[in-house]
């Protein structure tokens, strides 16, 4: 290259042939090195895609293999899947026989429930009888000692009209007296007279009240309510807690349920002194809810058996068992003039009775449990519904949504419906307060609480008939009384040790029963 650049450097210089040999030879030179240089460079870039499809064959090789497994699986499975189309079609074959065997098992069930309300009627025509027989005793007993009394004939003429005629022979085999006409049997017959013109009396006022045409939301009371400042009488005879009590339409009887499964009737004509009518039994678990009908001559209830039961009062027997809840029943009420039933349970449902035909004539999913319910028209067209997801809900029958729905403050316990229909209290457990709602609004416009009001899981308030007035229990023993109109609460002095669920103003508006957890309740009257 220096020859080269000395010749170039040199222009004077002449070229011989050599030269120009070389030159050309150099130049040549020159361009191999820069083809080799290509060359070498190609090859890294071929060496460099021969590596690219060795891995890719490796990959391939791979993928193969892997395919192969994926058949081998697939091979498992369409085993693994014929067999479970032979287990599903015996599956499906033995479900089958089982809804066979529990549709049989379903009438098994039915027909011993039947026989169980049969077994129940006949226990109670059997204490009717032997209450008959009692009677006819204690009479053979006073007519031998007041043989000539004016009253005999009526009091016979009163019995023909109340109790059931006798065959002769049922009447000769009667136990007789033992005492022959004593003084003592005397006093008896004297005494058992004094009972029968006072029961004559007040049946025939219960007769004309039960007939009367009263509106299902009529309640009968005499001036404005009161808030009573003392108790009158403290009455236990439940064998367990209490949960529920309901008053007929006219206040001549109450009925009280709890969790001894059993419901008494008691007859309140002379509040404060009240009187044990009977004992409706056939509750396989404890009582959350009563009702009484219209015309006073039917109870229905909710129970924990996931039941619904009517019972006849004048004869004590189950007339009806209304079954299809899943879970407790917490609520039940009569409405359209009592041949309709409502009930709301902790399955989430609110269920429509036929009292007529025994049928579930609808069945509403509610989203949450039902723990009280309002009847707000006859109809049905206005039903309120409260529960445990703190939301108020209003139905119509006709329809499974519901029209309007209020969130307050905590889960719902009770609903009250005023007298006038126009006002509603509900009670909210998380929160301890109860709500007055204006219906016609849809709102809540007061607020009632207290320091030391505390509810539980069943407490239930109570507006007095004039709508003047809610009363509410709480969980240490107190009782609380507020004035809707001025706002403020009533002083009502504390006579319970225990949880008090239960607070119901008696129809008359002069007087309101308090159920105490302890299985007793008080009567609340002036002094």
């Amino acid at each position: 290259q220096e020859d080269i650049k000395s010749i170039i450097n040199d222009p004077g210089k002449k070229l011989t042939e050599n030269d120009k040999n070389f030159l050309a030879l150099q130049q040549e030179n020159i361009q191999l090195v820069r083809q080799h240089e290509n060359t070498q460079r190609e090859m890294l870039r071929m060496a460099m895609k021969v590596k690219d499809v060795v891995a890719k064959e490796t990959q391939i090789i791979n993928l193969e293999g892997k395919c192969l497994r994926l058949e081998q699986e697939n091979s498992v499975l369409k085993d693994e899947f014929t067999t479970l189309q032979l287990m599903c079609k015996k599956l499906e074959e033995d479900n089958k026989k089982l809804m066979v065997e529990n549709q049989n098992m379903l009438e098994k069930i039915l027909l011993h429930k039947k026989e169980e309300v049969d077994v129940v009627n006949l226990h109670n025509e059997t204490m009717k009888r032997l209450k008959e027989h009692q009677m006819f005793y204690e009479l053979e007993s006073a007519r031998k000692e007041e043989n000539n009394s004016p009253e005999q004939s009526l009091v016979f003429s009163y019995l023909s009209s109340v109790v059931p005629s006798m065959p002769s022979s049922d009447r000769t085999s009667l136990p007789r007296s033992r005492s022959g006409g004593n003084a003592s049997g005397g006093a008896i017959g004297r005494g058992f007279f004094s009972r029968i013109f006072r029961k004559s009396e007040s049946e025939g006022e219960d007769y004309e009240s039960r007939h009367s045409s009263v509106s299902s939301r009529c309640r009968l009371y005499s001036g404005p309510a009161i808030v009573p400042g003392s108790v009158t009488n403290k009455v236990e005879q439940h064998t367990s807690e209490m949960y529920s009590l309901a008053f007929s339409y006219q206040g001549t009887m109450f009925a009280t349920g709890g969790a001894d499964k059993c419901i008494k009737i008691w007859r309140s004509n002379n509040l404060p002194d009240v009187e044990s009518v009977t004992t409706l039994t056939g509750c396989n678990a404890g009582v959350m809810s009563i009702d009484i009908d219209e015309r006073d001559q039917y109870v229905v209830a909710g129970s924990n058996d996931a039941a619904v039961r009517m019972w006849q009062i004048s004869g004590g027997q189950i007339r009806s068992t209304f079954m299809g809840h899943d879970n407790k029943v917490y609520s039940v009420k009569f409405y359209n003039h009592s041949q309709r039933i409502v009930s709301g349970s902790h399955d989430r449902t609110l269920r429509l009775w036929d009292v007529r035909t025994n049928k579930n004539v609808r069945t509403i999913f509610a989203r949450s449990s039902c723990h009280d319910l309002a009847v707000l028209s006859e109809q049905g067209t206005d039903i309120v519904s409260g529960h445990f997801d703190k939301r108020l809900r209003f139905w119509d029958e006709r329809q499974d949504t519901s029209s309007f729905e209020m969130l307050l403050d905590g889960k719902i316990t009770s609903l009250d419906l005023s007298g006038c229909g126009k006002y509603l209290a509900c009670s909210c457990k998380d929160a301890s307060t109860i709500k007055f709602i204006d219906l016609k609004l849809r709102q809540a416009i007061a607020t009632f609480t207290a320091d030391g009001l505390r509810m539980g899981e069943h407490t239930r308030c109570s507006f007095s008939p004039d709508g003047q007035y809610i009363a509410c229990g709480s969980t240490d023993g107190s009782i609380f009384v507020w004035n809707t109109r001025t706002l403020k609460r009533e002083e009502v002095p504390k006579v319970h040790s225990n949880a008090v669920p239960v607070v119901k103003w008696h129809p008359m508006g002069q007087s309101f029963i308090s159920l105490e957890k302890s299985k007793k309740f008080y009567v609340w009257s002036e002094a």
